[in-house]
């Protein structure tokens, strides 16, 4: 239990609660921010309010995550799930996952006429209101909104009567070269204004700071004044990530010659899975027959499942596998092997193991994976990476850069960090921990409670 009489309110789209076959409740690692919300908890009591996922249905409107597995690590965390309208719920997420998101990553979005929007724009107003409504306590001493999904939320907090300092962290980037259109301008607005009612707004890098502040100037300069914007990057929880890794048992498949290849991610456009995929292919193709065996090991989670551009994703990547493997027969081996499921203590172990990590995102907000296999790392494995990965805007003088996303880039990428000498390889290495054990994920709670202004009474 927290000594302490504050109490802070969590808003996010989802929390990290799964379901057993007998409807029991456990904790499941994923992705977002939802990793770090015990760093608060260890501040302060967290009151955490979110909307249920599909495989949440059934579950306990209210529970305390102090009461499952793992308790140590979360603390006096209470879980509620909101009520909302499905349907507006359903509309709502189809249109952060087909609209929204891509343009966050610089991606292509569709463009409708203007007035196709108004009901999205409508159903993220509902649904964020619902959610914000089911958060008011006046025991609490201030909010962090986080998820793009409910960059409308500190309007409705902010309008409910309640004197309480409201941040929003932003987790995702903020578009550098989005397409320059009624759309995409009508879309960024819609979010922009929603933040701008936070009284702080954090980001994970200054690039993506910088963005959102030249796009307010540009198109909404009357609503600039008077708003805190902070850079705070997301981090890991160090001693427990050391902790878990002195528990599990190293058991990879692997030989002690073999070279390890990982790459962990959702199965999402963004995580550029395909061209790592093929980029790797590539790149075994050039090596000598008489050298070590090398593994591809890709643990990848479903995303998105119920839209069929992402099923079709994940079959493409399946194929892929199959392709790459045929092409690389001549080696008597599978050098690609493919983990689907969320299965978080198998990917952390390849994480000790790994000989190169590859995090080549087109854009990524964190990429926690990189920090933790900084910190978990027992080879003096190099990261291989893109330059728009969160990550890269504090580790990328100790990890190799791809010059860009496609697959020739990444595979000369691969050829430079083949080519690293032992020692650069552990001085890189001892660098990266090095940072990650300085700025660990404490750091960043401490910014939250700063920006809502009550540290001083922890």
């Amino acid at each position: 239990m927290i000594e302490s009489d504050l109490k802070i309110g969590v808003l996010s789209r989802r929390a990290p609660i799964g379901k057993t076959n007998d409807s029991g409740v456990v904790i499941e690692h994923i992705g977002g921010l939802t990793r770090v919300i015990p760093a608060i908890a260890q501040l302060a009591r967290v009151a955490w309010t979110t909307l249920p996922t599909d495989s949440q249905v059934g579950l306990p409107k209210h529970f305390s995550l102090s009461t499952l597995p793992d308790q140590e690590l979360w603390h006096d965390i209470k879980i509620s799930f909101a009520e909302v309208n499905n349907d507006e719920l359903n509309k709502s997420d189809w249109f952060c996952n087909h609209y929204i998101w891509p343009l966050l990553h610089d991606l292509p979005i569709p463009n409708p006429d203007q007035t196709d929007l108004a009901p999205y724009f409508t159903a993220m107003d509902s649904i964020g209101r619902d959610l914000a409504m089911q958060s008011i306590d006046r025991t609490i001493s201030g909010y962090l909104v986080n998820d793009f999904q409910l960059s409308r939320v500190p309007n409705t907090l902010k309008k409910s009567g309640q004197e309480t300092t409201v941040t929003f962290f932003l987790h995702t980037p903020w578009p550098k070269m989005f397409p320059q259109n009624a759309c995409a301008t009508r879309i960024l607005e819609f979010m922009a204004t929603g933040m701008l009612a936070a009284d702080v707004i954090q980001f994970q890098t200054q690039n993506d700071l910088r963005a959102f502040e030249n796009f307010v100037l540009e198109h909404l300069p009357t609503q600039s004044k008077g708003i805190t914007l902070e850079v705070n990057p997301v981090s890991v929880n160090v001693q427990a990530l050391q902790d878990a890794a002195k528990s599990e048992i190293n058991q990879m498949d692997l030989g002690d010659g073999d070279v390890s290849y990982v790459h962990i991610a959702r199965t999402d456009p963004i995580k550029n899975t395909l061209p790592t995929i093929l980029a790797f292919t590539e790149f075994v193709k050039g090596l000598e027959d008489s050298g070590p065996n090398n593994y591809l090991d890709l643990y990848l989670v479903p995303s998105r499942q119920k839209w069929p551009d992402y099923q079709l994703l994940l079959s493409e990547i399946v194929a892929c596998v199959e392709l790459c493997n045929s092409e690389l027969a001549a080696l008597n081996y599978r050098p690609i092997r493919l983990h689907i499921g969320n299965d978080y203590h198998r990917a952390s172990r390849a994480l000790t193991r790994y000989d190169y990590l590859l995090v080549c995102s087109i854009a990524d907000g964190l990429n926690l994976v990189v920090k933790e296999g900084a910190v978990l790392n027992k080879r003096n494995g190099v990261i291989v990476s893109s330059p728009r990965v969160g990550a890269m805007a504090e580790l990328e003088d100790n990890c190799v850069l791809a010059d860009g996303v496609d697959q020739a880039s990444i595979s000369i990428a691969l050829k430079k960090a083949a080519n690293l000498n032992e020692e650069t390889r552990r001085v890189m290495s001892m660098q990266l921990k090095s940072h990650v054990n300085e700025f660990d994920v404490s750091r960043w709670a401490k910014s939250i409670v700063a920006s809502l202004k009550i540290l001083e009474k922890v």
